[in-house]
């Protein structure tokens, strides 16, 4: 003994703490080996945690009265502190055997010689088990089903060492060691049920969540099986709720979810949808995501489906009055049916989720999943990520140039740049399946500058061949700009900085938007252009006359050129009306000192008639087809740089 405290020895005696007895104890607490083994398992991505437990563990310790005075000096705490990285480091081991049992019996010496008192002790406990629950809940995230097994594997060991620790303080009376033991057994008792309610309940609604969903989901697929029934999965999507939450504020949000939860169990109590077991673990109805609900319920048949979405639509014809606001609520729904679509919860989840976004993408309120639905979309999920690693790993990328030519002169004064996509899998890849993807999928923006740059380096190999003298041979090579470009606060610096690298000028570059992406947002799009055309780029309007733009907006944007887009061109001999319109945008784009092109020329009749109309430019296969860039070289390049240097 030193100093009049006990040494781990002598407690481990006087408690009766041997190996046997240890054994025991764990053997009472029912911490089985496969707990330990995932105690073990999961100690790598929370040791990331430890300085923060340590923090919240004496943080919560020193606001109470009387400890903050034990705790008042810098070097015992700092000593304590180390002691307790220790324990946590030693607490997910994962192996619990008599000398982890002795040095838990250190950590209680520790705190008995600064006369930490019981209560005080396992209450810093308690605080440890919510810190570390948070943690373990953010690190686990998408697999709740494992943080619940963890947090109650921990429970028992938290619980094992507590009292280990309690017994370390030799001298306590019998009884307040049993009173400390029920306090944590009881803290523990309600962190399990709290930990419990977040993993199956929504916390904003009440109501089930996936996870309990999937348990009431499996229960009804085995009467499925048993009685031959069917089983519907209705998902329904809040349309307009992003809108809310923009305009009206998340608190207003928050609460319309609270009501739509509210009248949704009302309207289905009220069509006695649910048997009482499924009534009685809270129906199954659930809050799927943040805008989206999920119910399950046996019909007849998909007719039967569509009654029950009418129901649910007729009593929310009536608007929600959320403090002072009214909202009506737009709603879709996708809809699946067990067996015949699955079975499974997963599959079925999966399934609805899929008719839920083809529901949207039909402008549908209803959408039944069906298997050729289903294949389509796995395809475009499987060719997103194809294409998302050939933009990644430059594999498999080709340009193409298609020459842009003076419809008065005959000169080439520019070429379109264009993606083309070969997948060692796939072949050929269309840009009409791979470009909308792109901008559905969010990998727009890769393309934009992934053609930036493998045309500034093409430019730049020309220029060194002497085929584009700065100065001397002008054309400019136009790159496709989408919306969600000008999006982009870094889009312009990023342009630059490629260009920079590759060593050429924005002056040798045209950026092309189409009119309906620029009316997206058209202020903050002009105000990015205006930036851009600052840089030197040259700017045009894209598929000129097929959206909705203003004139106002067309004389702010300031750009250099109209695209006269191809519909209206093709038929220009053989229809009035596509004549009047051609005539008419040259005309409105000379008014705002823009000059025109025309796409899509096919034959030299109408090259002649858009020359004789006083179109600028033209492009299309009267021209030539896009080419690749040796074949541009040869055929539009060679001859006007031996032109020029003669």
């Amino acid at each position: 003994m030193s100093m009049g405290y006990p040494t781990v020895g002598e407690v481990a005696v006087g408690i009766e703490l041997t190996a046997e007895s240890f054994a025991q104890r764990k053997a009472l607490l029912t911490l089985t080996a496969e707990e330990e083994q995932l105690l073990r398992q999961v100690q790598p991505r929370m040791s990331a945690y430890t300085e923060q437990l340590i923090e919240a563990f004496y943080n919560h310790l020193i606001q109470f009265e009387g400890v903050s005075d034990l705790l008042k000096e810098n070097a015992t705490l700092q000593r304590l502190k180390v002691t307790q990285k220790r324990y946590f480091e030693r607490l997910l081991s994962g192996q619990y055997d008599y000398e982890y049992a002795l040095d838990r019996l250190a950590v209680g010496i520790a705190h008995q010689r600064i006369g930490l008192q019981p209560q005080w002790y396992t209450g810093a406990f308690g605080s440890f088990v919510q810190h570390f629950s948070l943690g373990l809940q953010h690190e686990f995230r998408y697999a709740p089903e494992v943080s619940s097994q963890v947090l109650t594997a921990l429970n028992k060991l938290v619980l094992l060492d507590v009292t280990l620790a309690l017994d370390a303080y030799s001298h306590a009376a019998h009884n307040a060691i049993m009173r400390a033991r029920d306090d944590a057994q009881n803290r523990f008792d309600e962190q399990a049920k709290h930990i419990e309610q977040l993993a199956f309940y929504d916390t904003l609604t009440g109501l089930p969540n996936r996870n309990l969903l999937g348990e009431l989901v499996e229960q009804q697929l085995t009467v499925t099986r048993r009685e031959q029934r069917t089983l519907a999965l209705i998902y329904m999507d809040i349309i307009n709720l992003k809108e809310v939450n923009e305009t009206l504020g998340h608190e207003v949000g928050d609460a319309l979810l609270k009501a739509v939860s509210l009248r949704l169990k009302q309207t289905i109590r009220e069509m006695d949808l649910l048997g009482r077991q499924e009534q009685a673990a809270g129906g199954a109805l659930a809050r799927i995501t943040g805008d989206e609900f999920a119910l399950a319920c046996f019909v007849p048949d998909g007719d039967a489906v569509l009654s029950l979405v009418s129901r649910i639509n007729k009593a929310f014809a009536e608007p929600f009055r959320i403090e002072s606001a009214e909202v009506t609520v737009r709603k879709r729904y996708g809809v699946v049916l067990a067996p015949h679509d699955g079975d499974s919860y997963e599959i079925l989840l999966r399934h609805a989720d899929i008719a839920l976004h083809q529901a949207k993408a039909r402008a549908d309120q209803v959408c039944f999943y069906d298997a050729l639905l289903g294949l389509k979309i796995r395809e475009r999920a499987y060719l997103a990520r194809r294409l998302e690693a050939a933009l990644v790993q430059s594999k498999g990328l080709e340009l193409r140039f298609q020459p842009q030519v003076c419809l008065v002169t005959g000169q080439l004064c520019g070429a379109e740049v264009l993606l083309r996509w070969f997948d060692a899998e796939l072949g050929w890849v269309s840009p009409n399946q791979f470009i909308p993807l792109a901008e559905e999928r969010g990998l727009i923006d890769m393309i934009t500058r992934k053609v930036l740059k493998m045309a500034g380096h093409q430019r730049r190999v020309w220029q060194e061949q002497g085929l584009l003298v700065p100065g001397r041979i002008q054309i400019k090579l136009a790159v496709n700009v989408s919306a969600r470009d000008l999006d982009d606060s870094r889009f312009a610096n990023d342009l630059l900085l490629l260009l920079a690298e590759e060593g050429v000028s924005p002056s040798d570059f045209e950026l092309e938007l189409t009119e309906t992406g620029l009316m997206r947002d058209p202020e903050d799009a002009i105000n990015m252009l205006h930036h851009l055309k600052e840089k030197g780029f040259a700017l045009a309007i894209d598929d000129f006359g097929t959206g909705h733009s203003s004139l106002n907006y067309l004389k702010d944007i300031d750009a250099d050129l109209l695209k006269i887009d191809m519909s209206f061109v093709r038929n220009l001999d053989r229809d009035a009306a596509n004549r009047a319109i051609v005539q008419t945008i040259i005309a409105t784009a000379h008014i705002f000192g823009m000059k025109t092109l025309a796409e899509g020329i096919e034959n030299e009749a109408i090259a002649d008639e858009l020359k004789r109309m006083g179109c600028d430019f033209g492009q299309g296969y009267c021209f030539a087809r896009p080419l690749t860039a040796k074949e541009f070289e040869q055929r539009w390049l060679s001859g006007q740089a031996a032109d020029v240097m003669a």
